[in-house]
């Protein structure tokens, strides 16, 4: 006769609760098409994440030289309200762009992160400062959401595109440049950066 494992209430209740909370850390990666790349890096300011979940920080690099940079954030994911509004308040008056979402602020983020994204394009260096990137969830896929307060444009799902003012040194000054970001395919986690220089 086989013995049984008889778990008392309270700890039946605590696996339950841990089985909620599943806790794994997982590579997170979203892309960014940029012509000619030869550097790509995001340097952490703060982040949010749900208190149960793990962080593991960030990276970033050339995914694909001459075409593609990558935000590698290691962390757990469990959708969280609190998270959606670190996020709001990071970006403020701002402007958000993401696809697969029907508002231009998230309800639930899995995480959150703001930093300097800094890239080199072409032989030039760009720095964004403020620049905030965020995990959802919508339907089967987590999407990810980008912002800042100095961003600007129209937050219209595939049809949207964003410009935030960053800076290249010119003659020996950071001069304000316009970046423009848009969502590319897939797009839950695949954009497109592009600056514009003055002529």
């Amino acid at each position: 006769m086989r013995n049984k494992l008889i778990l008392p209430c309270a700890a039946l209740a605590g696996v339950i609760a841990s089985a909620a909370f599943a806790v794994t850390m997982r590579d997170n990666e979203v892309f960014f098409d940029v012509a000619g790349v030869q550097a790509f890096s995001f340097q952490e300011a703060g982040h949010s994440i749900h208190s149960k979940q793990p962080w593991g920080g960030v990276s970033a690099d050339v995914s694909r030289p001459g075409g593609q940079g990558r935000i590698l954030v290691k962390a757990g994911r469990k959708a969280s309200s609190f998270v959606a509004a670190w996020f709001k308040s990071a970006v403020g008056a701002g402007q958000t762009l993401v696809c697969d979402s029907r508002g231009t602020f998230p309800d639930e983020l899995n995480f959150a992160v703001r930093g300097t994204l800094r890239f080199t394009a072409g032989g030039r260096a760009f720095t964004c400062n403020d620049f905030v990137v965020g995990q959802g969830h919508f339907a089967t896929a987590n999407n990810w959401w980008l912002g800042s307060p100095k961003m600007s444009g129209t937050h219209v799902s595939l049809s949207g595109a964003t410009a935030q003012l960053c800076t290249t040194p010119i003659a020996g000054h950071d001069i304000p440049v316009p970046v423009t970001f848009a969502p590319q395919t897939p797009c839950s986690n695949h954009f497109s950066i592009s600056p514009i220089l003055p002529k």
